[in-house]
């Protein structure tokens, strides 16, 4: 049954209430995205520095660099993000959903700082780059906690029938974290001389994140537990072990699995669009660099507008109709998606990539929610961000590379999206089998 129509609006107080309901809401929005948008905007800045990076703490005449290099890219990817759902889920699940998230926008900003800070290759040799993946790891390691667990503590305060809409204003945060980023990074270049941007302006962005952090951290330590969380402490049926207990007994795999379900169709295509796309475009269908850039950030504008719209959605229709939607949506829109963006023409570039982007934003839209929804209050956050890192690490880092690969394999640029549709159709296969979770009380 839904509790969220607790108001009585015969009352005198209930105007006061709603209000007071609502600024409570803004304050636990706000606090969750904080965090977030830090951990993109990171991704944003390094990956806009990244020639000026290599030059400063990558020398090519090094070997013994270019190696801990790919170790890095190597760690990050592959290995950081996924063990932080290990490491942080259990932590959430034991200490609460609060104290884990400061901590880890605490450690995410200050890794970010000290990135900035680190001297490069000419002043202290080999350990210029050691550090860098030190902090490197850092942030992949908090990263791997950072959305799911914002994304429980919206969801264990949110009112049931508005769930998906707000858990989804974190992946808008994501968005606008990353064109923030890219932003920052090309002001700061645009003003400096090459010269002062090799020697020190490249660490300016890194630098901001630190008054970022101050601020998210304020914020984030001014809002409450969650009611959730609470109600599971004064019960005293906070687990031991959340990690055993989410992996042990076969209801809590079935769960994730189904969970996995969900988060699966944002994977391959989020990181396509992001990563990928802008490489496709520019070698594939010869545009320019900038103009690559220009067709994504189109693209990411669309996508921050419709993710709440399908958020919305998803409270309106349920998350399985909303999960069949979005799962024919990719094997109807990909191929014509693909043939316009191989075109070789400007604006069926920008369709064809819309046309890619109205599913993808529905699949974000509709992951997060309805995956932590599968599990219990007292094993949440290990479920979730378990299962989350997982496919990060085996689908969505990979996404770039495997669709490089296939292209190389095949010859033909149509590969990635015959992936994609692969990947993709498990889901649609799972979204008849699982329950509905939309509207109702989270499971205790």
């Amino acid at each position: 049954m839904d509790t969220t129509p607790e108001i009585n609006v015969q009352s005198p107080s209930a105007p006061e209430a709603s209000k007071e309901e609502g600024s409570s809401l803004r304050r636990v929005i706000g606090s969750a995205t904080a965090g977030t948008f830090i951990e993109y905007y990171d991704f944003a800045i390094y990956g806009s520095m990244a020639p000026i990076i290599a030059k400063a703490f990558f020398p090519n005449a090094d070997p013994v660099v270019a190696l801990l290099s790919t170790f890095a890219v190597f760690a990050l990817a592959f290995v950081a993000r996924p063990l932080g759902g290990f490491v942080w889920g259990p932590v959430g699940d034991r200490i609460g959903r609060k104290r884990t998230l400061s901590a880890i926008i605490l450690l995410i900003s200050i890794a970010t700082v000290l990135i900035g800070l680190i001297p490069d290759y000419n002043v202290i040799g080999v350990a210029a780059p050691i550090l860098l993946v030190i902090l490197r790891l850092v942030q992949g390691l908090s990263a791997g906690g950072e959305i799911t667990g914002a994304a429980i503590f919206v969801a264990e305060h949110a009112p049931n029938r508005r769930r998906g809409f707000l858990v989804s204003l974190l992946q808008v945060a994501t968005t606008a974290a990353f064109v923030s980023g890219i932003f920052v990074a090309a002001a700061v270049a645009a003003l400096l001389s090459d010269d002062a941007m090799q020697s020190w302006g490249w660490r300016i962005p890194f630098l901001l994140a630190g008054p970022m952090g101050i601020v998210g951290l304020y914020i984030r330590l001014k809002v409450d537990e969650t009611p959730s969380f609470q109600s599971v402490k004064r019960d005293a049926a906070v687990v031991r072990t959340p990690l055993v207990a989410a992996l042990r007994g076969r209801n809590n795999i079935k769960e994730m699995g189904y969970a996995a379900a969900y988060y699966m169709p944002s994977m391959v295509s989020f990181y396509l669009l992001m990563t990928f796309m802008p490489t496709f475009l520019k070698k594939e269908m010869s545009f320019t660099v900038a103009t690559s850039l220009a067709i994504i950030a189109i693209a990411g504008s669309i996508q921050m507008i419709a993710v709440p719209i399908f958020g919305r959605f998803s409270d309106l229709i349920g998350r399985r109709a909303l999960l069949r939607l979005t799962a024919a949506g990719f094997i109807v829109l990909t191929y014509p998606a693909f043939v316009l963006l191989n075109s070789g023409h400007l604006a069926a570039a920008i369709i064809g990539l819309i046309l890619l982007v109205i599913p993808t934003a529905a699949a974000q839209a509709n992951n997060l929610t309805p995956g932590l929804e599968r599990f219990r209050t007292n094993i949440r956050f290990t479920g979730s961000a378990a299962t989350f890192g997982v496919l990060v690490a085996l689908f969505g880092g990979t996404a770039p590379y495997v669709s490089t690969f296939l292209i190389e394999v095949t010859g033909s640029p149509f590969a990635p999206g015959i992936y994609l549709v692969l990947t993709v159709v498990p889901s649609l296969i799972v979204s008849f089998f699982v329950s509905e979770t939309a509207n109702r009380p989270l499971p205790d």
